[in-house]
C-alpha cells in the first residue's frame, strides 16, 4: 500500500469548499475556515453552489484530486499556478472518464464545472490557504511529525480509530465508516492512503474515496485536548442544534417524508432541505425507505436520538469516555 502523509493546500482548498456548500453540516466553522467563508462573495458563493450541485458536494473534485496525476498532491506554489492557468490539466478526468465514488456511484462532473471549481480552488489558496499555512507552518510541520510517529507505531488504522470515533473495525476484520448506509471495506483492497492535516477541517476527522485511494483530513491540533468530545457526539448534537432541523424532526416523528414533502411544509429549497437530511444522516436519525410509487421517504429513528441524547449525558457525567 501506498502511504502518503503531508500537508496538501490543494486539497484543503477544495475540502474547505466543500465544507462552504454543505455549511448546514459541517458549522460551525473554525476561525480559519470561517474567514474563507467570508471572504467568498455573492458571486463566488453562487459559484460554489452550482458546482457543488453536480459534483456530489465537491465531492467528486476531492475524488479528482486524489488521481495521481492531479494538482492534488502538489505544493502551493506548484498547485495554485496549475488551477489557475490549466485547471483541466490540474483536475484530470475528461480522458480517464468516470470514478466510483464512496457509494458506488459513478461521477462525472461537466467540463464547465471543473474549470468553475479550479479557478474557486486557486482563489481559496490565494486568499485564504496560502496565508493560513505560512502563519501555521511550524504547527503544520509537528502536526505532519506527530502523524507519522503516530502512524508508524501503531499501524496506519490503529490511529485512525483514535482519532475518531467515525471508524472502527467489524467482527469480520473490515473497516467500518460511520455514514448513511455504512461503508465497510477490507484492508487489502485499498492501495493508496493520503493523510493530511488540514487548517479548514471542522471534525477531528474527514474522509473520502476514489476507487481504491482514500484521504483523510486530519483537523491541525490533532491529538486533541483532556476531555475532548469525539466526532460521533458532536454530529448528534450538531443535528439537534439548529430551529430548521428541530422544525423537521418534529414533523418526522409525525410520519415519514420524501424531502420534496419536507420543503414543501417547510417552504424551503429543496436542496437545503436534503443537506439538512445529510446532517440526519451523519448522527443516524433518519432511515431512508421505500415509499409509495418507489418514492424515497426518510423515516425518524426515535432510538437512536435516544441513544445519542444517552450518551451526550454519559460524556458530560464522566460516564463516556472522549
Amino acid at each position: 500500500m501506498d502511504l502518503r502523509i503531508g500537508y496538501f493546500p490543494v486539497m484543503d482548498a477544495a475540502l474547505a469548499l466543500r465544507q462552504i456548500f454543505e455549511s448546514e453540516r459541517f458549522a460551525p466553522f473554525k476561525p480559519a475556515m470561517q474567514a474563507i467563508h467570508d471572504r467568498l462573495g455573492k458571486e463566488e458563493r453562487a459559484q460554489v453552489d452550482q458546482v457543488g450541485e453536480v459534483t456530489g458536494g465537491w465531492l467528486s473534485i476531492l475524488g479528482i484530486l486524489l488521481d495521481p496525476d492531479s494538482a492534488g498532491l502538489k505544493g502551493l506554489e506548484e498547485g495554485y499556478l496549475q488551477m489557475v492557468r490549466d485547471p483541466l490539466a490540474a483536475l484530470p478526468l475528461i480522458a480517464k472518464g468516470p470514478f466510483l465514488d464512496m457509494n458506488g456511484l459513478a461521477r462525472v462532473p461537466p467540463e464547465a464545472s471543473i474549470l468553475d471549481s479550479g479557478t474557486l480552488i486557486g482563489q481559496v489558496l490565494r486568499f485564504g490557504i496560502a496565508t493560513e499555512a505560512a502563519r501555521r507552518s511550524r504547527r503544520l510541520l509537528e502536526s505532519t511529525q506527530t502523524i507519522a510517529e503516530a502512524v508508524q507505531g501503531e499501524g496506519v488504522w490503529s490511529y485512525l480509530m483514535k482519532v475518531s470515533d467515525r471508524l472502527r473495525r467489524t467482527a469480520a476484520g473490515e473497516i467500518a465508516f460511520r455514514i448513511k448506509p455504512e461503508f465497510c471495506l477490507r484492508e487489502e483492497s485499498v492501495e493508496r492512503i493520503i493523510l493530511t492535516p488540514s487548517l479548514v477541517a471542522t471534525r477531528r476527522l474527514t474522509f473520502w474515496r476514489n476507487g481504491s485511494a482514500l484521504v483523510f483530513f486530519i483537523s491541525e491540533g490533532v491529538p486533541a485536548a483532556p476531555n475532548d468530545p469525539p466526532d460521533g457526539l458532536l454530529l448528534t448534537a450538531l443535528a439537534v442544534g439548529d430551529r430548521t432541523r428541530l422544525r423537521m424532526l418534529r414533523h418526522l416523528a409525525e410520519g415519514a417524508c420524501t424531502n420534496l414533502e419536507m420543503a414543501e411544509f417547510l417552504g424551503m429549497n429543496p436542496s437545503t432541505v436534503s443537506r439538512h437530511f445529510k446532517v440526519f444522516k451523519d448522527a443516524g436519525f433518519v432511515e431512508l425507505r421505500g415509499g409509495p410509487e418507489g418514492r424515497a421517504e426518510y423515516e425518524f429513528a426515535p432510538e437512536a436520538m435516544t441513544a445519542a441524547f444517552h450518551a451526550i449525558s454519559g460524556f458530560i457525567h464522566g460516564k463516556q469516555k472522549p
